[in-house]
């Protein structure tokens, strides 16, 4: 077996790999589409109902996703239309619960990954499997590879045709392009990356083996080629989760690796909703320096990408993106190849766990002589064949796919659980405050063992 380390191949015994994305957690400067509003009407309010006000409101209005996960509508009003009025018609039509905008998270970039050109010819694990252990021996995990747990990736779709994820593939849905039926095939790259990280499987004995290899894949398009969507998109892609991902693909864990710049309550009321399901949502929490929402990757100056490092005296403009800093999901920070927390990961209190994100060399040190080491991280490429990334878009991928793992040995397993294990599991760094890497770095080996004996 080999091992990728950073960037050249070495025959070991041991190997491992990684990946992320998000709309602020990656970027950080939404634009916002002002005639773009996401409608919540009050219980009992029938859908019939809804159309009706919100033709009253503007005739000429589009109505773009029905959202019965939070009880209204996202609509695109017509440039006629007086937004004043729109903001303030729940005092008119008291079937109006609030009026909030439909934001945009905007990458600015395609997603940077580097292509590998000469990939090992045999089976293999990334760098930062080896830095979670996920194949410490003696075999901690025989038999423990997510088996029977199914992952909702949330992203730019998934490529179904490639060889190390296709076997792992169950199916999909587009949230963006709901009434022609669009397809959730990757047309951007960063969620076959984020896949690969989290499930990917050797094909004939060759290639990428993922964090939890044998867990089951959905992919849930909720962001386009340029790797920007809606927030009402990505409520959409939730909803489907709810309303027909549990029940058809048994779907547990929602990987998240994207964000928004601020808060909303329709997305807070949507993960209430989900989690009420039993789903475990996981986000990346953004990478700085980053113009807007979008996908978390690029690992900020010190990843390639186009992020930079975190200002530590501005907690405010580089806090948490959401929907990682929703309560009710598992807000995941990056680490480098030699555990530092990359300068690039946003933080706060927010900050639950990290996971390998990787970064690029940089220079400059501290006191904590966390000069950023390189390097990215391999994963799964569209298209086929493999590509290098970085970012808090893997680290959360890394954290969904030990998740999963998780799953196989306890399925009972409620978030509250989940979340107590992996951070009673985890490795503080004392270099780093808490609000840069929660409870600290996530150790399978450590988390399956307090689990055991596992009941599946």
């Amino acid at each position: 077996m080999l091992r990728i380390a950073r960037h050249r191949w070495t025959v070991c015994v041991l190997g491992v790999v990684i990946f992320i994305i998000t709309p602020r957690g990656g970027l950080f400067a939404a634009t916002t589409n002002p005639y773009r509003k996401i409608l919540i009407f009050v219980d009992g309010t029938s859908l019939a109902q809804q159309r009706a006000i919100v033709t009253l409101l503007d005739p000429q209005v589009q109505i773009l996703h029905e959202l019965t996960l939070i009880n209204g509508l996202a609509v695109q009003f017509s440039l006629l239309v007086d937004l004043t009025t729109v903001v303030q018609s729940p005092l008119s039509h008291p079937e109006i619960q609030g009026v909030y905008d439909d934001s945009i998270a905007i990458t600015g970039q395609e997603t940077s990954l580097t292509n590998e050109l000469n990939p090992p010819t045999s089976k293999w694990f990334g760098w930062g499997e080896d830095d979670v252990h996920i194949h410490v021996p003696p075999p901690y995990n025989k038999g423990i590879w997510g088996v029977g747990v199914t992952v909702a990736v949330l992203d730019t779709g998934i490529d179904v045709t490639h060889l190390n994820l296709a076997a792992n593939i169950l199916g999909g849905f587009n949230a963006i392009e709901v009434s022609s039926g669009g397809s959730y095939l990757d047309k951007n790259g960063h969620g076959t990356h984020v896949a690969g990280l989290i499930a990917a499987t050797p094909y004939q004995s060759q290639g990428l083996i993922g964090t939890a290899s044998a867990a089951d894949l959905v992919a849930v398009k909720v962001l386009d080629s340029t790797g920007s969507g809606y927030l009402s998109d990505c409520i959409n892609g939730l909803q489907w989760v709810h309303d027909r991902g549990i029940l058809q693909y048994g779907i547990r864990v929602v990987n998240m690796s994207l964000s928004f710049a601020q808060g909303s309550v329709p997305l807070q009321q949507a993960i209430n909703r989900l989690s009420r399901q039993g789903v475990i949502m996981v986000a990346s929490v953004g990478n700085c320096g980053q113009a807007g929402g979008g996908v978390d990757e690029g690992g900020g100056s010190d990843g390639g990408g186009s992020a930079t490092a975190c200002d530590l005296s501005q907690p405010a403009q580089n806090a948490v993106g959401y929907p990682a800093a929703n309560a009710g999901v598992i807000a995941v920070a990056a680490t480098d190849a030699l555990n530092n927390v990359t300068k690039y990961s946003r933080y706060g209190p927010q900050v639950a766990v990290t996971a390998p994100g990787g970064a690029v060399a940089s220079s400059g040190t501290s006191a904590c002589g966390d000069m950023q080491q390189g390097g990215r991280l391999l994963s799964t490429k569209l298209g086929g064949g493999y590509a290098w990334d970085s970012g808090t878009s893997q680290a959360a991928a890394h954290a969904t796919g030990i998740i999963a793992l998780a799953l196989q040995c306890q399925p009972s397993l409620s978030f509250n659980q989940v979340v107590a294990q992996l951070q009673a599991t985890a490795h503080f760094n004392t270099c780093y405050p808490a609000v840069r890497q929660g409870a600290g770095l996530i150790d399978a080996a450590q988390l399956i063992q307090a689990l055991r004996p596992c009941t599946k």
